[in-house]
């Protein structure tokens, strides 16, 4: 029995001399393992130069499952944290040692040396271009060394879950990866297996988080044999890709209306085109814009000069890597001075607001005298809208998304509204007879 060894997660700080209390860890390193005594220790010693050349505060934390030869005695004796794993399966091992990582970032690498930890260095270099960074095989200059058929397939597999869930990732099941720790989601995970590397980025993306991928030289382990088995690998990842699909698709997630602009779906396409065609003509030639709930909005994103503000904070870390200037806010009471925009935007927002006095309020007060706030709601009214409406609200992600409007508009009702709080209808326009799109002048 190795239980000296390998004690189970209880480390505690020496709060004796708080004087003498460590410097914060810029780096934890989680290493699931399996009987890998004879290479834990060429991968640990690897790991410490390479920290040691880039001056890190480090720690490396070995998540055993349960070894039958000397692997957490080699950890250790290496000085490495030995944590006896008590979560099953390979997902189990990472959330673990993500539980008991206390760096800024986290790193994860396979224990058999099929990654070689140098890639760290050029890792940590870019740790500042995104939240998440993929040591990838199939990245521009990567390569694999293993047998060409199980490269094969894992390209195919590749290939297949980045096209279905729209990721521009082409190694979704590298597990040599550097964390920030703040894209991690600890209490989200729910798989046991070898898919929750696909499901820390589709929950990451969802989340507004960034991912980048790195050049890896994949390596066959250097001893002993996989605990993988491919075909039954493969097998279960095809519930794993439909439950992600599902997340993936819901019209919660960060880029959800950034995506819409190209949809798969012709009618969300041409409707999303629309609505922004009109929103254009209404808009002119101003440069000063503000797009108040912006969500991911794709005129937004790639027009320089638009201010986007968002009350969630997924959407506006999506929108902070954008044209826009992203920031977070509420429409019931906007962060801007009295007069500060020519145009706003409130696409797809009074309905939802609870307080819909103080939303138009506060768009009257931040836009400009003889400025315009153009609106964009449904029309109630219309029948097309009601064909349009009852197809929208039956969508898996619609449903799942527990959203649900508070206000309904006719285009009459609306004027009286905006008449009623100090401005004039100018023009109007409709998508598919069923959307109402208008600008109002803001009158003293």
């Amino acid at each position: 029995m190795y239980t000296a060894a390998c004690q189970i997660n209880d480390i505690t700080q020496d709060s004796a001399n708080p004087a003498a209390q460590p410097a914060p860890l810029q780096l934890s390193v989680v290493i699931p393992a399996l009987n890998e005594g004879l290479n834990i220790g060429p991968l640990i010693e690897r790991l410490w130069a390479t920290t040691k050349e880039l001056a890190l505060n480090a720690e490396i934390i070995v998540v055993d499952g349960g070894s039958a030869d000397q692997t957490p005695q080699v950890a250790e004796q290496l000085g490495a944290k030995c944590l006896l794993q008590r979560r099953l399966g390979y997902a189990g091992a990472l959330r673990d040692g993500f539980h008991a990582a206390k760096g800024d970032f986290v790193l994860t690498l396979d224990s058999d040396l099929s990654h070689p930890p140098e890639l760290l260095k050029e890792m940590w270099a870019k740790r500042h271009q995104a939240d998440i960074i993929i040591g990838s095989r199939f990245a521009d200059g990567g390569r694999s060394d293993a047998p060409f058929m199980r490269h094969l397939l894992s390209k195919v597999l590749n290939g297949v879950f980045s096209t279905c869930l729209s990721l521009p990732i082409k190694d979704l099941s590298s597990g040599f990866r550097l964390y920030k720790r703040d894209a991690l989601n600890l209490g989200a995970y729910r798989p046991e297996n070898f898919s929750i590397l696909q499901e820390v980025i589709v929950r990451a993306f969802s989340e507004g988080y960034s991912v980048i991928e790195v050049p890896l030289h994949y390596e066959e382990r250097a001893s002993g044999s996989s605990h993988v088995s491919f075909v039954k690998f493969a097998i279960s990842y095809l519930p794993t890709l439909y439950r992600l699909w599902k997340l993936r698709n819901s019209s919660s997630t960060a880029d959800y209306e950034y995506r819409s602009y190209s949809s798969r779906h012709p009618l969300q396409r041409y409707w999303i085109r629309k609505r922004i065609s009109h929103i254009k003509h209404l808009l002119g030639d101003s440069t000063e814009v503000l797009d108040v709930g912006s969500g991911s909005n794709y005129l937004a994103a790639t027009t320089p000069g638009f201010v986007a503000l968002d009350i969630e904070p997924k959407k506006v870390r999506f929108m902070a890597r954008s044209a826009a200037d992203a920031k977070l806010g509420d429409a019931r009471a906007l962060p801007f001075p009295d007069s500060s925009f020519s145009r706003i935007v409130l696409s797809q927002v009074l309905p939802y607001v609870d307080d819909l006095a103080s939303a138009i309020r506060e768009a009257r007060r931040v836009v400009k005298p003889g400025g315009t706030v153009i609106v964009c709601v449904p029309d109630s009214r219309r029948i097309a809208w009601r064909i349009f409406g009852a197809l929208y609200r039956s969508l898996p992600n619609v449903k799942a998304s527990g959203v649900r409007t508070r206000h309904r508009f006719s285009r009459m009702k609306l004027v009286e509204r905006f008449a009623n709080n100090g401005f004039r209808a100018l023009k109007y326009r409709y998508v598919c007879g069923a959307e109402l799109v208008i600008a109002f002048q803001r009158v003293e």
